[in-house]
């Protein structure tokens, strides 16, 4: 978890006095608006310096091309979304309240930040951009995250032992994440919070059964 924040505070080293880091901070926003509108594909760099309403000398003060700050926008946002769980995390006990936090946010935070949202699960996710080491790393962070908390919920008896974690991370950001993605291309369901619950509470009990190993068969012919 903390490489992630850190990952989040060491994106920009330019920006290093405050008044650099809240100009870094309004050229970001506007490149989520601008991407979340126009995608990635059509902006210009000088539609976020306009966006940003700052010189476009300003946009290179920072980053060298429209792709770097297209891999910042995850990581930054990323960072957040971590800060906020771990805050929100240190008032709960146990690992089962912790990772159904953590899954459960994960819809919310998407749901208040729909620009961020829509440039990350339309734009960079299905990208050949998620590669990149940068922004590779920092949505890595976010399954390593969810598979901590399950191996922390087997630690304390609150689940039986995962033979594959890897593979029910899969699964659980995969629920989460077309979730997500329906909401923001067809605003189903309408209700997002309201669904966003029972999937979670579904999630979470494949955690108490062991799925069993299914010999694979190839058809007769």
């Amino acid at each position: 978890m903390l490489q992630a924040l850190e990952r989040g505070r060491a994106q920009s080293p330019k920006a290093k006095q405050s008044r650099s880091r809240d100009r870094h901070a309004e050229i970001l926003s506007a490149a989520v608006r601008v991407f979340a509108r126009d995608g990635i594909a059509r902006a210009r760099i000088a539609d976020i310096a306009a966006e940003a309403g700052v010189p476009l000398s300003s946009v290179y003060d920072y980053y060298d091309s429209k792709e770097d700050i297209a891999y910042a926008v995850p990581i930054a946002q990323t960072s957040e979304f971590v800060a906020e769980f771990h805050a929100k995390a240190l008032k709960l006990e146990g690992a089962d309240e912790r990772l159904y936090l953590f899954m459960w946010l994960t819809v919310d935070f998407a749901r208040r930040h729909q620009d961020w949202a829509r440039t990350l699960y339309l734009e960079v996710w299905p990208s050949v951009m998620v590669n990149k080491t940068r922004v590779k790393d920092s949505l890595d962070d976010f399954g390593r995250i969810m598979y901590t908390l399950i191996q922390d919920g087997e630690q304390a008896g609150l689940w039986p032992a995962d033979p594959n974690r890897y593979q029910t991370v899969t699964i659980f950001i995969g629920s989460l994440s077309q979730m997500i993605i329906t909401w923001l291309l067809y605003k189903r369901p309408r209700q997002l919070m309201k669904a966003t619950a029972p999937l979670v509470q579904r999630l979470m009990g494949l955690l108490q059964t062991s799925a069993p190993v299914i010999e694979q068969r190839r058809p007769k012919n």
